[in-house]
């Protein structure tokens, strides 16, 4: 009897192949534009940083919070990538590389918030936001309780909707803000389209796609961040926007 188990001794093969790996790619994603076009109606401010006139205290602020939720991701990520080894070693070397392409990209939103004013200590002493901190547990607990694909949904939706959307948002807070102080944005964006990180997620999706109850669970993780996603920018608008028009009343 050998009693090491879940060690990643198997090398599992998704159940999709070529063919179905396009058609399930299109159906996955054909389902995030859905979510982007309610996203656009429901969430608010959620077009905010495309449009003329940003405030800066609500760019400030969410380039705070994405350098916590990198920092944090740091920790969250290697639990993943910890499970994912268990179950399919191929998932897991791809999954490694993305995340060393990854792991140290706080230090370009940084950039960009120190650009517009903010100070390391301002950062430091910044305690992330409560939604920030709900999506790092939801990530946490999805790996170590359910399955490491619903922190690999995460990483998925980021990178299509990167790909899709962010190079406009770039372009407008370059009239904004001036190109001189988002060049830690541009330097992300550039990387995440020049190495193809919506291509390599989908390639990592897949290795952890077994069956079709696998799609169906992976569309349930989409809805649920979407939800925390929500949740993020509402708190941001109340603790920025919303809290200044309060003050000036």
């Amino acid at each position: 009897m050998n009693r090491v188990i879940s060690v990643g001794f198997e090398h599992p093969k998704s159940y999709l192949d070529s063919n179905q790996s396009v058609e399930a790619k299109s159906r996955i994603d054909s389902y995030i534009d859905k979510k982007m076009d309610e996203w656009n109606k429901e969430v608010v401010y959620a077009k905010h940083l495309y449009e003329p006139s940003v405030n800066k205290e609500y760019y400030k602020r969410h380039m705070i919070e994405h350098v916590w939720r990198i920092r944090m991701s740091r920790t969250v990520q290697a639990k993943a990538l910890h499970q994912i080894a268990k179950i399919s070693p191929e998932a897991a070397q791809l999954y490694a590389r993305y995340q060393d392409e990854e792991m140290l990209h706080d230090i370009l939103f940084k950039q960009d918030a120190l650009a517009l004013g903010v100070t390391e200590d301002t950062i430091k002493n910044t305690e992330p936001m409560f939604a920030t901190r709900l999506l790092m547990g939801f990530k946490y607990f999805v790996a170590e309780h359910e399955n490491p694909l619903g922190a690999v949904a995460y990483s998925y939706l980021v990178e299509y909707v990167t790909a899709k959307i962010t190079p406009d948002q770039v372009s407008n807070l370059k009239s904004e803000l001036g190109s001189e102080n988002i060049k830690g944005q541009v330097a992300h964006i550039n990387t995440d389209l020049s190495h193809d990180h919506s291509g390599d997620m989908w390639e990592i999706v897949r290795a952890l796609l077994f069956t079709e109850s696998d799609i169906e669970m992976f569309i349930k993780y989409i809805d649920e961040i979407q939800d925390l996603l929500a949740m993020y920018f509402k708190e941001l608008y109340e603790k920025t926007i919303a809290k200044n028009e309060s003050q000036a009343a």
